[in-house]
């Protein structure tokens, strides 16, 4: 992990872990981004020359479950003390217990997670009487309403004019929708995609009408919507709860410039005919090694995820904390009382779901976000884009059942 939460976790958690700690030294390497660290992790375990702790995702875990390259921890929670346990089953988010699990086994705990959040101008709502939208309905006509054609000539392209709200092309908005209109990713017994479905077609056709019908979103590429939201072109956006940090970043940065900045709104998704919302992040696991040092790094993971640590993790970089009795930590309070939405964004974690398990899904995940960016863009309907990814991706998870 780089970057400024990778700065916090070094320079902050680890260090004081390595100093409270005598005789464990944590090194942390960062391999820039998830790609590199896939690769990086595959590579070590062909070569025999693994690291002791590392982040993953899912469809890594199960691959290196396959190949018996990983500690359950389940086993070194049956050896310690009854603390760990206890907080697993009493404490820890039960979306993070069955996250974690794998065929009825703990392989990883729960590192970087967060879900996804609406962030709004709370002047600019204000000022045309909107409240934050509760349903995908009411979101539609919010975005109508503050979308604005300042000089009236027809287009959005001009500096006095403004949008409702601006996206980049992303799975995570597809799967939300998808999951509150009752659809799932796969089918009941994970051995087909189910994402092509009349929910999962619905799902898709409301971003792109918001597009290309309301006219009141626009396609964005990387960060360029947050940016536009701070400079007030864009009304709300979504992002992570993660955003949350470097949105306050970039507005005091404006602020010291002497621009003109507005108080942030954060409301939780709205919601469909269910309540869903897909959990992000990896998770941390344990390599087959020395034994003194699987102990050692066993025991970085069991101080990590402390409900203290965890409150301290959660207030400086936006990750949902792994155990519920974080939130009453006045370390984390303070970050909910400046930001009164914050709260039901995090407890939206209380109905989260996660993706599949399955190793064939990173390959999947890519052709369904391949997927939604062709229909985004109008080169496919929505039926045909999720179809034809849908193939694919059937295809693949059937040359990992032979």
């Amino acid at each position: 992990m780089g970057g400024p939460l990778g700065e916090y976790l070094e320079d902050t958690l680890i260090t004081e872990f390595n100093a409270t700690h005598p005789g464990i030294e944590i090194i942390p390497v960062s391999m820039g981004n998830y790609r590199a660290l896939c690769q990086k992790i595959l590579a070590s375990v062909m070569a025999g020359d693994t690291p002791v702790i590392a982040q993953a995702y899912e469809t890594w875990t199960s691959q290196l479950i396959r190949g018996d390259a990983l500690v359950p921890l389940d086993s070194l929670m049956e050896l310690d003390s009854f603390e760990i346990t206890g907080r697993w089953n009493d404490d820890f988010f039960p979306v993070f217990q069955r996250n974690n699990t794998y065929d009825g086994r703990i392989y990883s705990f729960p590192f970087n997670k967060s879900v996804q959040t609406l962030y709004y101008n709370v002047e600019m709502m204000d000022s045309l009487g909107l409240q934050p939208p509760e349903t995908w309905e009411d979101y539609r006509m919010v975005l109508m309403a503050l979308t604005r054609d300042g000089n009236n000539d027809g287009d959005l392209l001009d500096d006095c004019d403004r949008w409702g709200t601006a996206f980049t092309p992303s799975v995570g908005m597809f799967e939300n929708l998808l999951l509150q209109r009752g659809g799932t990713l796969l089918n009941s017994d994970s051995t087909r995609t189910a994402f092509a479905s009349q929910e999962g077609i619905d799902a898709l056709q409301l971003l792109i009408d918001l597009i290309h019908t309301d006219g009141s979103a626009r396609i964005s590429s990387g960060y360029t919507h947050q940016n536009d939201f701070a400079d007030g072109l864009v009304g709300i956006v979504q992002g992570s709860t993660v955003s949350l940090a470097f949105m306050e970043a970039n507005m005091e940065r404006m602020e010291e410039n002497g621009e003109s900045v507005f108080t942030l709104g954060i409301a939780p998704l709205p919601r469909d005919r269910e309540q869903a919302v897909v959990i992000a992040g990896t998770n941390v696991i344990l390599f087959k090694s020395d034994s003194v040092e699987v102990e050692a790094a066993w025991e970085f993971i069991k101080w990590f995820t402390e409900p203290l640590q965890q409150a301290r993790w959660s207030a400086a970089t936006g990750y949902i904390p792994a155990t519920s009795s974080s939130l009453e930590y006045p370390e984390i309070q303070e970050r909910l009382q400046k930001y009164p939405g914050l709260m039901d964004v995090m407890l939206q974690v209380e109905y989260a779901q996660f993706e599949p398990q399955r190793t064939f899904w990173y390959d999947g995940r890519l052709f369904l976000s391949e997927a939604v960016e062709i229909a985004l863009y109008g080169r496919m309907s929505a039926e045909d884009a999720l179809g034809r990814a849908a193939r694919l991706a059937d295809a693949e998870l059937g040359s990992e059942l032979d």
